[in-house]
């Protein structure tokens, strides 16, 4: 039986740590998160960006579509966050993450592996020349980049392969993998509603 309590965070002390860290460097970061899908990397930078105080952010997740299809999704999270940009290729879109990172913005890109497709794959170049731009001048850059991805392989290709635009680009990179169990005793604890015989006999793994 599920309670009526409200979820909170739960675990990811040390990526939240890590994160926390990083956004509050007030200078040029570019940092991969990896996880499978629905393990709460989405979570980590919404609960990491609050707890820096980190006012200007925008987060964008690409949907599994052409470039026509992303550009409309990118223009609706701007529009959803407030900013009156708006893009009408993929360069300029890559050119307005710059913009918005030297202005303070933490730019949250979610489902980035789907850039490695081949239609959408000059982006990477693009994104290229906008971030060595920003590392050249890392110090009174305090905004950042942050790409967020469910497909390991894919995620790689883009980042990791010696061949990619983006290869050796990123300062830094998280992996999530699933919660620990304390972390899911806690959740548990708040979220199940659990005899007492059953409680007690769990009561020494908290």
């Amino acid at each position: 039986m599920i309670s009526n309590q409200p979820w909170g965070f739960y675990g990811r002390q040390q990526e939240l740590a890590q994160l926390r860290s990083i956004l509050q460097r007030q200078r040029w970061f570019f940092v991969q998160i990896a996880g499978r899908r629905r393990i709460g990397k989405t979570s980590l930078i919404q609960q990491a960006m609050s707890q820096a105080g980190r006012a200007k952010t925008l987060y964008i997740q690409i949907p599994d579509s052409d470039p026509a299809g992303v550009l409309t999704a990118c223009n609706d999270y701007l529009q959803t966050f407030g900013l009156t940009e708006r893009v009408a290729h993929l360069q300029q879109f890559a050119q307005l993450i710059g913009q918005l990172v030297r202005q303070g913005y933490v730019v949250a890109i979610d489902e980035f592996q789907y850039f490695h497709r081949r239609q959408l794959f000059d982006f990477c170049s693009y994104l290229q020349a906008e971030v060595d731009k920003l590392a050249s001048q890392a110090a009174p850059v305090t905004g950042g980049l942050i790409v967020l991805g469910s497909l390991h392989a894919e995620m790689s290709a883009l980042l990791e392969d010696r061949s990619a635009p983006l290869f050796n680009r990123t300062t830094d990179v998280l992996s999530l993998d699933h919660l620990d169990f304390a972390a899911l005793l806690e959740l548990l604890d708040v979220h199940a509603v659990i005899p007492q015989p059953l409680k007690q006999l769990l009561q020494p793994l908290y």
